[in-house]
């Protein structure tokens, strides 16, 4: 049997970067919409954290949303 290399560590790994690399273009139209910036969809580039960042992102509220909320606030007081 032959010892694992170095470049079958990082080939191994090309599936996983790749989904990770996925997950932050997903997360960059989606920190816009909710009024983040691109640098908070930057943290879905750290592996394992993506998911976590995904789920906050998607559980905001839409910037949208907020702006009529508070324009509605303005007009009632």
């Amino acid at each position: 049997m032959h010892e694992p290399s170095l470049s079958d560590a990082l080939l191994s790994m090309v599936p996983f970067l790749f989904v990770t690399f996925v997950l932050f273009l997903v997360a960059i139209p989606i920190s816009r919409r909710k009024g983040k910036g691109v640098g908070f969809a930057m943290w879905c580039l750290i592996p394992f954290v993506s998911f976590f960042v995904l789920l906050h992102l998607v559980s905001l509220t839409d910037k949208s949303v907020l702006d009529r909320l508070a324009a509605l606030e303005g007009k009632t007081s």
